[in-house]
């Protein structure tokens, strides 16, 4: 039976191979823009616009069906759509 730092490796290996290629976002109008970053790396990088100024409306993803984890990343990345940009607040942590 493979370590589990092996069954890590093959799981994320997995998860990169499932992956698109390139993220797609709606803009004003309804056209396409295709990105190869994440839809998380590319709001926190350049808002919800375009390198061309367009305005970036949606994110489309699944709606039904999904789990609990990936509906609340989704949910942040509406938000993110919806204010213009993605910023994580500070972090924070417990005194010891």
């Amino acid at each position: 039976m493979p370590s589990i730092k092996e069954r890590l490796r093959l799981l994320s290996d997995y998860v990169d191979s499932q992956r698109p290629t390139l993220t797609t976002f709606i803009v004003v109008g309804g056209s396409e823009f295709h990105t190869p970053l994440t839809p998380e790396q590319y709001l926190m990088q350049h808002g919800a616009y375009t390198p061309d100024g367009r305005r970036i409306v949606l994110y489309p993803h699944p709606v039904e069906g999904i789990d609990a984890l990936s509906l609340s990343l989704y949910q942040l990345i509406d938000e993110a759509v919806e204010v213009g940009k993605l910023e994580f607040p500070e972090l924070e942590s417990d005194e010891l």
